[in-house]
């Protein structure tokens, strides 16, 4: 029977006791007059912002080594090939040159020289010099890109270029000091004579008679062409100077003859061509409309620096920096003997209440009742077990084994049964768990001893792993090996160190009972855990994470079966947004969380739009090679920050290559299909326990 998750509240019986939001956070405080130093405090704070000034400084020099290295395999930067390797080109000037034209450097593949050191310069200067001594041409002057078009360059930049003690053998380019007039502007797009344009600019320049005339070759059309043919053979000036700026690799030869042949006019004085020595061949510097393709790759390298580089280049750094902090300051306390001097286990141990919610896990609940009972735990366990109206041999087995069985006779939700089994539970300390997970034997004592440790903590999240069976796995589960220990050894790992830990797993956490007495679990979203989770946090709550304290879980097998899973774990993450919205703004966590779905829609758009791109280029298989390379060297970064964390497991160190092109894709895909579906207020089906309901 299809519901729609408001009807599903109808089940939720218990009452959540409401507690002024400062209970706990009047407790935290004083406990922490005891138990934190001033200095260690100061450390934690510190600790993200050196962190993330680490991060960015790698980010930045792998970013530069990358962009380089790429963009001098593919060519795609200014400086890939010179004018020597154009010999038609090359042709063409010489012509020129010998027509009586002058040649001038236009700089070194056209850059900005008021940036650039005066050592840059120098270098920039004596490579073009070399170019066109090798191609058998004079150059007669320095011609700056970007130079004003007054002519009149600034000094300091002047004296730079001079103190290369070249400035005699390229001098600036000198005419009669009258303005440099470009009446062609942009003409490349001109298409008709009847351009309004070219009638202003043919009335301007019989104003104007000027003496210097300024023009880019990318302009030079039969517009432009008739323009001047016209001015120059009806004028009275006389000793005209034509120049032509931006010649560079991909200049036609055939425009290059064409403008030489302005050397025939008697009112032209000289025509001096501004030769750029290098450059990128057009084939390998495309553009769609009036955008350049390589600008766009470009955005895109940035994208893929920024969401996905440097994110985890900063948990990876902090973990580090946080593991050598805390191993400093255990050392600190421990005895010669290694003992600790506190001794938790000197008090009489707390009652400890397990609960374990069942719905038809006949299959599971013998073996997770069972894990419970061999714990090493020393003090009192009440085992209470909750039949959610299972409609299979759950209840029987349960009977079976020294537990308090609590028997609901209808399928009220796993939120409801768990505020059930809180309301008779006796425990100083409540633990939950999972009926389809089993925990190690130290479990439970490991939780208690956590507890004990951190007085101010009044949550305790612990590791969920895996079931390592002795049957051969499929992809799906060895990716899935590999996430959950990536997020809980990374990313819980320093939620943790703020007590802010964002969800607690089901299968395993411990709290300390006054929590429940202001925090129950709801049905208001389809991830009971991690909307528990965060309404303990809104009521200052401190939430760590005990790694010792280890549960087994089994994990889908099939594609289809982690999709189900998946599919109401990140769709409820959405509603908790939405629940809690207020709040999440102020949580980094959780605008970091949120981020993911939105930087997972653009990763699909541009991942959809990168063939597109690709077919813009000539070479293309050389575009596919540098692509393929900067993959690689993506991936050989990914596991050297996240192999350490499968040191001892070889196979699933193995497993990082194929983890990050398949799984992460997959993930992207099915993140963006949802947000897509909660933007939308589509929403989407779930099946939870006996229940479907859409959830929007």
């Amino acid at each position: 029977m299809k519901k729609h998750i408001g009807d599903f509240v109808k089940f939720q019986r218990t009452k959540v006791i409401h507690q002024p939001d400062i209970i706990f956070a009047r407790k935290e405080k004083n406990e922490k007059k005891f138990t934190s130093s001033s200095s260690s405090r100061i450390i934690n704070k510190c600790m993200p912002i050196v962190s993330l000034l680490l991060a960015v400084l790698i980010t930045l020099s792998i970013g530069l080594f990358l962009y380089t290295g790429l963009n001098h395999l593919n060519g795609g930067t200014p400086g890939s090939i010179t004018i020597l390797e154009e010999p038609e080109l090359l042709d063409s000037l010489k012509d020129a040159q010998d027509r009586g034209v002058l040649m001038g450097i236009h700089g070194w593949a056209h850059e900005n020289y008021s940036i650039l050191t005066p050592l840059q310069t120098k270098e920039n200067i004596e490579k073009g010099k070399e170019v066109f001594e090798k191609a058998g041409i004079v150059p007669v002057a320095f011609i700056l890109p970007e130079e004003p078009i007054n002519g009149i360059v600034d000094e300091s930049l002047k004296q730079k270029i001079e103190s290369n003690g070249i400035s005699t053998q390229l001098p600036i380019l000198e005419t009669s000091g009258s303005n440099r007039n470009e009446y062609t502007w942009e003409w490349r797009t001109m298409q008709s004579f009847d351009d309004p344009r070219y009638q202003e600019a043919s009335e301007q320049i019989r104003e104007e008679n000027p003496e210097t005339i300024l023009l880019h070759v990318q302009d030079w059309n039969p517009y432009t062409k008739q323009f001047l043919t016209d001015y120059l053979s009806s004028t009275n000036e006389m000793n005209i100077t034509v120049r032509v700026d931006d010649i560079e690799v991909n200049t036609r030869p055939e425009v290059v003859s064409d403008m030489a042949k302005l050397t025939q006019y008697e009112s032209v004085g000289q025509v001096a061509f501004s030769v750029i020595p290098a450059g990128s061949r057009k084939g390998d510097n495309p553009t769609i409309g009036n955008i350049n393709v390589n600008k766009i790759m470009e955005i895109y390298f940035g994208f893929f620096i920024i969401t996905s580089l440097l994110p985890l280049s900063f948990f990876v750094i902090w973990k580090l920096l946080s593991e050598c902090h805390k191993k400093r300051k255990q050392n600190k306390y421990l005895l010669e003997d290694g003992r600790d001097p506190k001794d938790p286990d000197a008090k009489s141990p707390m009652l400890v209440s397990i609960i374990v919610p069942a719905y038809n896990e006949e299959k599971a609940i013998g073996k997770c009742l069972q894990s419970i009972l061999d714990q090493d735990y020393k003090g009192e366990m009440e085992i209470i077990a909750v039949n959610d109206g299972s409609s299979d041999r759950t209840a029987e087995i349960i009977s079976r084994y020294p537990v308090k069985l609590l028997d609901l006779k209808v399928n009220g939700g796993k939120a409801n049964a768990l505020n059930e089994a809180i309301e008779i539970a006796k425990g100083d300390i409540l633990i939950f768990t999972d009926s389809d997970s089993y925990m190690a034997p130290d479990a439970v004592s490991s939780l208690m001893k956590c507890l004990n440790e951190n007085k101010d903590a009044q949550m305790v999240a612990g590791n969920v792993y895996i079931h390592d069976n002795r049957r051969k796995k499929g992809l799906m589960k060895y990716f899935q090996m590999i996430e959950y220990r990536t997020e809980q050894d990374i990313t819980r790992h320093l939620q943790s160190l703020s007590g802010s830990i964002l969800v607690c797993p089901g299968p395993l956490t411990a709290v300390r009972r006054k929590v429940c007495d202001v925090v129950r679990f709801s049905n208001e979203t389809i991830v009971e855990d991690a909307d528990f989770t965060i309404k303990a946090l809104k009521n200052s709550v401190k939430i760590i994470q005990e790694p010792k304290a280890i549960v087994y879980t089994n994990a889908p097998e099939t594609l289809r079966g982690w999709y189900k899973q998946r599919k109401r774990w990140w769709y409820g993450n959405l509603q908790l947004w939405r629940l809690h919205k207020k709040w999440a703004i102020k949580n980094p966590w959780m605008i970091f969380n949120y981020s993911g779905y939105i930087t997972g829609i653009f990763s699909i758009l541009l991942i959809m739009s990168i063939p597109c791109l690709i077919l813009q280029y000539e070479n293309i298989p050389l575009i596919l090679m540098s692509g393929i390379l900067c993959l690689a060297f993506s991936i050989m970064l990914y596991i050297i920050y996240i192999g350490p964390l499968f040191a001892t497991d070889k196979r699933l160190l193995v497993m990082l290559i194929p983890y990050v092109l398949i799984y992460a894709t997959i993930k992207v895909v099915v993140i963006s299909c949802l947000f897509l579906c909660y933007l939308t207020g589509k929403g989407i089906k779930v099946k939870f326990g006996a229940n479907t309901f859409v959830v929007r």
